[in-house]
């Protein structure tokens, strides 16, 4: 018995049913468009490091490495770390929840980019069980890039400089994710 399916109707036997066809999110795919929404949420959320801050600014370093393939074979990894990442920045946003900012416009972007983070996660979490022998070292760049992060939030008191501390580091992530990965997988 084979089947043969002809746009919305499925062959049995030389008898038409009709199926129905619903269309369901592509997971396992992380959706450029979203990250680019992400970063241009949270950047005119505040626009360029305040004056105010710049005696508070920290380094952070970058786990350049985290993100970065030298051939097809280590793509899997990079979206593992992006799906990390983003994982990562939802956790420290569950953790200090209480974060308003300066005004409503700037709290009402971070409030859009916490959903917009928790929505690629939800679209793309299946990233998490594909298979890449290199995450582990990702992964460990990741932990503690954003227990830094964490870190320099509590040292700092959870200040307005703190949290656009957070913010430039966030910026910088997704920029590099965005520019640099041309090899990862994104629904465009």
């Amino acid at each position: 018995m084979s089947l043969l399916y002809n746009d919305k109707y499925r062959v049995v036997k030389n008898k038409r049913q009709f199926i129905k066809v619903w269309s369901r999110p592509t997971n396992c795919i992380l959706r450029e468009d979203l990250l680019k929404r992400s970063y241009t949420v949270i950047e005119t959320a505040g626009g360029l490091f305040p004056v105010q801050c710049l005696d508070e600014n920290v380094v952070i370093p970058f786990p350049q490495n985290a993100f970065e393939s030298d051939n097809t074979d280590q793509v899997t990894g990079v979206e593992k770390s992006v799906y990390q990442t983003l994982k990562n920045i939802n956790a420290l946003f569950e953790k200090f929840e209480d974060y308003t900012g300066p005004d409503q416009r700037f709290t009402e972007n971070w409030n859009e980019f916490r959903g917009l983070v928790y929505r690629q996660i939800k679209e793309s979490k299946c990233i998490k069980s594909e298979a890449a022998q290199d995450f582990p070292s990702r992964e460990a760049s990741l932990k503690v890039y954003f227990e830094t992060i964490t870190s320099t939030l509590k040292e700092k008191d959870f200040s307005y400089c703190a949290w656009e501390i957070v913010r430039k580091e966030i910026l910088h992530t997704l920029k590099f994710v965005l520019d640099v990965n041309s090899n990862v997988k994104f629904l465009r």
